[in-house]
């Protein structure tokens, strides 16, 4: 605390200095006086007793230094001293200063809105109270459990507050006579209380209340309009009226994490409906204490509740904070933190092209201040007053750079909220400033004030006074070879990060135009999603009807070929099983992951997948009658080897799953996503297994499928008026499958041609001083003769080293850095990409040409007179 103290009145009389100084003068002052009115008073004439007094208090200078040292602090004003001249220097020079903050800038404005956005995804911190209380918890998986238990654990009142949510779940809404879907958050009772989540209008979910919705601020701004009276508006969710209790603020983050966010929040309706747990712990209670405590419940539950097969797991993490990284691991795929640090990696490299560029800039500062500097060593000044004065100026260019890169990273943040991204899932990025992005801008500053200023700052005092101050600035190309090595530096980083860019362009470009294995030009995709209560498992007669009903209607339709019903749409939605398989041909078991699919006939015909043998599903194909299968090529290889599988028998160790005798052999294809190894794929008859109220229709036009979308729509619209409903050509259902390649051609690609720009503006600085540095050799040439192709071969051999030198660095260095991005990669395309490359030479040579023009223009009207007088 005595620190503390001694700090806060350094500071406060650093911030009050020149009132602290009045003050010290009145009281010398006082002094002084006081002593010559004794004096007076003892005989001393007036004038004489002032000066008397004068002598004997001393040199009032010193006494104010002496009296300030105990408050100082003395770095601090040096470096308020070197900054204040640093900002009079800049504003004498502002091209100088306007181009090394627009560098730096650019750089630090690319750093701060992919950490942002990365912090933001895998990082977000819930808008919740407390959220350092805060743990998750699993009984196994991540699919959480249900109500029952839940309420099981609530009551054990072990936690100070519980709540549970599952933010995947879907209502249809009916608007007059209209349906649509939204994507909605099943909670339990006291959900936003417990959490304490703040909102714009209204409140949250009451215990009891069964009828009450809480909207999310985009359905309230977009689907609503900002209507301000639509607190207590009636909607019909799943034919069930709700009334809306309130809206959620415009940043508001959910507990879920991950940019999940639902539509509308909604109470759970069974208590067998599952769940996600959340806990808020008691203060003085700790994760291990409530990691003991849950494993005791667990073992209550599952003597009162037992699983079918496996025991409660008491797996749990916080929902912020460094062990909240637990949550990271266990919920987020590899590939997407992968993806993440990588682009770190990327827009680090463009920080440090950005910081060279600046660092060569104030390269030639130095050398323009050589006569400066030498003169003020040669009067006193130690070196490392004078190092720290450069790195001043280049901390006061760090951080009006880093201010203008906030600038930047708020207006991306921007765009970035109103992205909407093409995944099955809620997901709405809130990506705006907070102190994790403090700061990382603050490393940020103090790094790249280091990365620009320390190098030019100790080139500035290495060199040797008297000769700097006898010979002046020598006018040789050697002096910039620093700076040239920098360029040289920047253009290898330049070139990973441009291989990196054009590589997934082309990954982009190749993506789009692969054949997924099916036919995505003539086929439409319609989703169909029913309300629970009026389908129950009880009853699933009335569903089929339905599903027969729809596909009569489809087929009917003028221009349709073909249409068929799926419970997974390719390249959109996957389910991967392992198993022991057994067959026919071999008692040998055979483990095996494979993808599943149930679909109805003429399934293969609608999308395009060829049966290479046997036959499609029938409608004969249904519950009670034989179960048969169709699998793919990958899957007939395996298994079979060589042996045509069709009527041959396979059986899964599933409980109750009978062997299934194979009838076809269908052409491999694409699943999941289109840069996917081959996989092994089972198909089995949609009519032969319950199925869930979301109902998935393909169909085959013979023209543009833009045609059938509205006449596919009526057409099952038709069939039930409170279905929602959502139909489009399949070649624009491909977002999902398409989105890694397009963010890694966007961002990546965005990065390379940052980095180029900052590389090509070196280039020209470094050529543009040389030429400055070089107008005396070059008068002198021109006036021994030189023609205009000699000069501009000096001028342009100076460029080739640079380019040459950069380019081969760049490409060997890509080559090792380039090879963990394989898995970012389609089949086929290789990190040593030959059209990328050469891409990046071509782009890379036409910039370093556009480059060198001006510098070359510069030394062509060089004047031999003029230039042989220069300086």
């Amino acid at each position: 605390m005595a620190f503390l103290r001694e700090l806060y009145l350094r500071l406060r009389w650093l911030a009050g200095q020149s009132r602290f100084q009045s003050e010290l003068a009145d009281e010398m002052r006082f002094h002084i006086e006081s002593r010559a009115e004794e004096l007076e008073s003892s005989g001393v004439p007036r004038t004489e007793a002032l000066l008397r007094a004068r002598r004997e208090f001393g040199s009032r200078l010193k006494a104010a230094e002496d009296t300030s040292g105990a408050w100082q602090m003395q770095w601090l004003e040096d470096l308020a001293s070197d900054l204040r001249y640093a900002a009079r220097a800049f504003r004498r020079n502002p091209g100088f200063a306007l181009t090394a903050i627009s560098c730096l800038a650019l750089g630090i404005g690319a750093n701060t809105t992919i950490f942002n956005i990365t912090t933001s995804f895998l990082f977000s911190e819930p808008s919740c109270r407390d959220n350092a209380s805060l743990i998750a918890i699993w009984e196994g998986g991540n699919s959480g459990a249900s109500v029952a238990d839940f309420q099981f654990l609530r009551d054990a009142h072990v936690f100070a507050g519980m709540a549970g949510i599952n933010p995947e779940r879907e209502v249809n809404w009916r608007d007059g006579d209209r349906t649509s879907r939204f994507y909605a958050g099943t909670v339990t009772d006291d959900f936003f209380g417990t959490l304490g989540v703040p909102f714009l209008l209204g409140r949250g979910i009451a215990p009891g209340e069964t009828n009450t919705a809480v909207l999310s601020n985009q359905v309230w701004r977009g689907t609503f309009a900002e209507d301000p009276a639509i607190l207590g508006r009636k909607l019909i969710l799943e034919g069930r009226v709700y009334m809306v209790a309130g809206v959620l603020p415009a940043n508001h983050r959910s507990v879920v994490g991950f940019g999940i966010s639902p539509d509308i929040y909604i109470p759970v309706a069974h208590a067998d409906d599952n769940v996600q747990f959340y806990a808020r712990m008691p203060k003085g209670m700790t994760l291990p204490v409530a990691r003991a405590r849950l494993l005791s419940l667990f073992a209550q539950l599952d003597r009162i509740h037992p699983k079918d097969g496996w025991q409660r797991s008491g797996r749990q993490t916080r929902v912020t904070g460094v062990t909240g990284l637990d949550r990271l691991r266990q919920m987020m795929p590899g590939v997407v933190v992968a993806f993440f640090a990588m682009l770190l990696v990327v827009v680090g490299l463009v920080l440090l092209i950005a910081c060279t560029n600046v660092a060569s800039l104030l390269l030639a500062r130095a050398s323009s201040r050589s006569h400066e500097l030498a003169i003020r060593l040669s009067l006193g000044a130690g070196r490392r007053r004078i190092v720290r004065h450069l790195l001043a100026e280049s901390l006061l260019l760090s951080v009006l750079g880093s201010i203008a890169g906030l600038g930047i990273d708020i207006a991306c943040a921007k765009g970035i909220n109103n992205l909407a991204l093409p995944v099955p899932l809620p997901i709405h990025l809130v990506v705006s400033p907070d102190w994790r992005l403090l700061w990382y801008s603050l490393c940020i500053v103090f790094v790249s004030a280091l990365l620009c200023g320390l190098l030019p700052a100790l080139k500035a005092v290495g060199k040797d006074v008297s000769h700097t101050l006898k010979l002046g600035e020598r006018q040789t190309a050697r002096a910039g070879n620093l700076r040239s090595v920098l360029v040289a530096g920047q253009l290898a980083v330049s070139i990973v990060l441009l291989t990196t860019g054009f590589l997934f362009v082309h990954n982009l470009l190749r993506a789009t135009s692969m054949n997924p294995g099916f036919d995505v030009h003539h086929t439409i995709w319609a989703y169909m999603r029913l309300v629970p209560e009026e389908y129950n498992d009880a009853d699933q007669a009335k569903q089929m009807s339905l599903v027969h009903s729809a596909l009569e209607r489809l087929d009917s339709l003028p221009g349709v070929q073909a249409a068929a019903i799926t419970q997974r749409v390719p390249l959109n939605d996957n389910c991967v099983t392992g198993t022991q398989l057994r067959t026919d041909v071999s008692s040998t078991p055979i483990h095996l992951q494979y993808e599943c699919n149930n679909v109805g006939p003429d399934y293969f015909r609608t999308i395009g997948i060829p049966i290479l043998r046997g036959r499609e599903f029938t409608a004969a194909d249904r519950k009670g009658s034989q179960p048969v299968a169709i699998v793919n090529e990958s899957f007939a290889r395996t298994v079979f080897g060589k042996s045509d599988p069709v009527g041959h028998t396979i059986a899964t160790d599933f409980a109750n799953d009978k062997p299934k005798l194979i009838v076809g052999v269908a052409k491999d294809s694409r699943y999941f996503t289109l840069g996917e190894q081959q996989r092994l794929a089972l198909y089995e008859p949609y009519f032969a297994h319950g199925e869930p109220i979301n109902l998935h229709f393909l169909v085959r036009a013979a023209g543009s499928p833009a045609n059938y979308v509205k006449p596919i729509a009526d057409a099952l619209g038709r069939l039930d008026s409170t279905a929602a409903i959502e139909t489009k050509p399949m070649d624009q259902a491909l977002g999902l499958a398409l989105l890694p390649s397009q963010a890694g051609a966007v961002m990546l690609g965005a990065m390379g041609i940052l980095g180029l720009m900052l590389a090509a503006i070196g280039l020209y600085g470094v050529l543009l001083f040389s030429v400055s540095r070089r107008t005396r050799e070059i008068g002198l040439r021109v006036a021994l003769g030189a023609t205009p192709s000699d000069v501009l071969r000096i001028v342009g051999r100076q460029s080739l080293v640079l380019v040459g030198g950069g380019m081969l660095a760049g490409l060997a260095l890509a080559f090792f850095v380039m090879q963990p991005l394989a898995m970012f990669l389609v089949p086929g395309l290789s990190t040593l990409d030959p059209t990328a490359v050469f891409a990046v030479i071509g782009v890379l040579g036409a910039t370093a040409l556009l480059a060198s023009l001006a510098p070359a223009a510069r030394a062509l009207r060089v004047d031999p007179m003029t230039a042989l007088r220069y300086e």
